[in-house]
């Protein structure tokens, strides 16, 4: 099982490994599955085992997972356990835009979508912006809270797509988190 202390990534080299999106569509896969052969992620995935192959080889390399052989059913079959189930950037190390732009153009998408267009209900979509006035204490104590919630929301639907890995209604949602002070007298105003 993958460590539950954040990876920290502190070059540019491990950033890019990461940022590339089925790289971290195979992270995701991956600690939910806790161990998979590429065949398995391809099917998962719907991408060819060869690619997958490719980005598993990439992953290992920069220790996000490794090889389970205790797993095997021979030599020649390779198993992968994940290393990292979070991590950390420590500062700007480089290439964090191919892995930052896509999550927020989608926040973006997710605020302006149109829930009233057809098909709009199918699947839930929910996003808010808020703020409180808090101490370092007090945003590090809300910190805590919300990560042991995610956490345990992790644990839960990790164990039931364990259960049942092809469930059509279990789809991967996406919940961003972020906390820190903000000065909003120093931002322009729109359209400025």
């Amino acid at each position: 099982m993958a460590s539950k202390e954040p990876f920290r990534i502190t070059d540019p080299e491990t950033m890019r490994a990461l940022a590339h999106p089925l790289r971290q569509r195979i992270m995701v896969e991956l600690n939910v599955r806790e161990h998979a052969r590429a065949v398995d992620l391809a099917k998962a995935l719907r991408e060819p085992a060869n690619s997958i192959s490719f980005h598993l080889r990439v992953l290992a390399r920069h220790h996000f997972i490794e090889e389970a052989p205790e797993l095997a059913k021979d030599k020649r079959d390779r198993v992968w356990r994940p290393l990292v189930e979070r991590f950390l950037v420590d500062g700007n190390v480089g290439h964090e835009e191919q892995m930052l732009d896509p999550i927020l153009r989608w926040v973006r998408d997710e605020f302006l979508r149109d829930r009233s267009a057809p098909g709009a209900k199918d699947d839930f979509h929910e996003g808010m912006a808020s703020g409180a006035f808090l101490t370092r204490e007090e945003a590090e104590q809300m910190t805590a809270e919300i990560v042991a919630v995610l956490e345990n929301w992790w644990d839960r639907t990790g164990a039931a797509k364990r259960a049942d890995p092809d469930d059509p209604e279990r789809r991967y949602y996406q919940i961003l988190y972020t906390i820190g002070p903000r000065d909003l007298a120093g931002e322009p105003e729109p359209g400025a």
